[in-house]
């Protein structure tokens, strides 16, 4: 087992011209704390700014950015923004009126090229849209512009920075949502040049990914707009130039899904797609693979309410027996771990390695919850190192209400002959045995793999949750039979469906 501190830190400048109430205005302050609120100043009798704030300012003599730190994605929260940055940059925040606006410059940071100059539309906590770009080459300038709603009172509101230097990850909060749970998404659409082309587009096949996309797919490049009817909770897109295939390709929603209906007409040249979702879900763009593929994820977008009562330290391992579901709305909130990753390969066996194949099954089990109506968090969706207490800290911060970690297991050469699968929970934890119990039961119906029975444990990730949290060894790799099932993508997928039809007995279970 690996254990290392995670830590957190901010760096802060405040820009100078403003006044900021700190004693003196030529001071700049550095914060080496946990978190820390970016002060906001409502500007008074100000001199008129340029309306573009994202036109650069960039020396003659650009420089290499080589050496900066990089803004690679900006990602929607259910309460905020998060970052992904290689490093912990330096923060200078100005507050500008006529028009309302908040401009978050972060220091010796370049911005990948596929996010200059693109925009989040927000609609919440006060601000319209956050527009980015790379404001300057020399020294190395990344601007953030939160276009504000002057008429909500959250506008006024002050912003908090949290850095989490094991995920690089810069989270910017809203000071009045601070102690809700951040629950990450995908990265924010990056808007396309527009394709010119003469030859209407064909709408050819509509599919759900293994993390609960709903993908879009065109014979070539389309550009669409979208809107969204709150009335109806229908999701719009108006696809220019394009016609619908007559072998089009469509997704069975299941009577679990999120999504209520798809509708695909023919107007004009146009092709309008409405998607119906269930209340309290919603959809949102994600960034395109290719010109020819729309991504949209379907995802919950309720905010947990922190109860006030809510002690700082989490509670160990419920042994009651009951599941403490929270207050909300959507059937759960399943936090999915697939085990190793980076450099601890875990087990292996013939260049075959165990991070890889936890993945696979982890983003196949991810998208079948979705599927079925469950709000689903990934520890990691890529190969990166990860220790185990910020697999933790992801499951707590969240306040999921399960925890599946899946692992592969191993032996020596002399025991090639062994395999089949194991089941883990706590030990002395009720609920998360009564949890490992209807998920081994499913994998050996499904699979017909050897029964190596459920088994209390101390791991780690199991331990130290507060949810009913669980462990699945889905087979040994060191066994030639099982390590060619574990490889295989249709094995993959059966196991994932069973640990989602295990979950989903757990909590039906519970709620009767």
């Amino acid at each position: 087992m690996r254990y290392r501190q995670l830590a957190l830190g901010i760096c802060v400048s405040m820009a100078t011209s403003y006044g900021w109430s700190l004693g003196n205005s030529s001071s700049r302050v550095a914060y080496g704390l946990d978190s820390q609120t970016l002060p906001t100043v409502s500007g008074t009798n100000q001199t008129a700014k340029p309306s573009n704030l994202l036109t650069p300012v960039i020396a003659q003599n650009t420089s290499d950015q080589s050496n900066s730190i990089r803004l690679n994605s900006i990602r929607p929260t259910t309460n905020g923004l998060m970052l992904t940055l290689n490093a912990n940059p330096e923060i200078r925040i100005q507050r500008e009126d006529n028009p309302d606006r908040l401009i978050v410059d972060l220091q010796n940071t370049a911005v990948v090229k596929e996010l200059h100059k693109s925009s989040l539309p927000m609609n919440r906590f006060g601000v319209k849209q956050v527009r980015i770009a790379q404001f300057q080459n020399n020294p190395a300038i990344a601007r953030l512009v939160f276009d504000l709603d002057s008429n909500d009172p959250n506008s006024k509101v002050a912003w908090q920075s949290q850095y989490i230097a094991a995920t690089n990850t810069l989270l910017l909060t809203p000071a009045n949502l601070a102690q809700t749970p951040i629950t990450p998404s995908l990265p924010i659409p990056v808007s396309s040049n527009p394709i010119n082309t003469n030859k209407p587009a064909s709408i050819q096949r509509l599919s759900f990914s293994n993390t609960g996309q709903l993908i879009i797919e065109a014979n070539q490049p389309v550009n669409y707009q979208t809107s969204l009817d709150r009335v109806s909770g229908t999701f719009n897109l108006r696809v220019a130039n394009a016609n619908i295939s007559p072998t089009l390709q469509r997704p069975t929603l299941l009577a679990t899904s999120p999504i209520e209906r798809i509708r695909l007409s023919q107007v004009g040249n146009a092709v309008e797609i409405g998607i119906k979702t269930s209340p309290s879900w919603q959809i949102r763009e994600t960034q395109r693979q290719n010109n020819q593929q729309i991504n949209l994820q379907v995802s919950s977008n309720r905010v947990s309410q922190v109860p006030s009562n809510n002690p700082t330290n989490l509670p160990s391992n419920n042994p009651s027996g009951t599941v403490s579901t929270p207050n909300r709305q959507g059937l759960g909130v399943i936090v999915v771990d697939p085990g190793h990753g980076g450099p601890d390969v875990g087990a292996t066996r013939n260049g075959v390695y165990e991070k890889d194949i936890t993945l696979e099954i982890s983003k196949y089990l991810g998208g079948i919850l979705q599927q079925m109506g469950y709000s689903v968090i990934y520890t990691r969706t890529s190969d990166i190192d990860l220790d185990l207490e910020p697999r933790v800290q992801i499951a707590e911060n969240a306040r999921a209400d399960a925890f599946v970690s899946v692992h592969v297991n191993s032996l020596d050469v002399n025991a090639s002959s062994v395999s089949g699968v194991e089941t883990y929970h706590a030990r002395g934890s009720i609920v998360g045995q009564e949890l490992a119990r209807y998920v081994h039961s499913q994998i050996i119906a499904s699979t017909g793999a050897s029964d190596r029975n459920i088994r209390g444990a101390g791991f780690y990730v199991i331990a130290k949750t507060s949810m009913p949290a669980i462990l699945v060894e889905t087979g040994y790799i060191t066994n030639p039979a099982e390590s060619s099932n574990l490889t295989s993508p249709n094995y993959q997928r059966r196991m994932a469906e069973a640990i989602a039809k295990g979950i989903d007995q757990f909590f039906k279970s519970n709620r009767r």
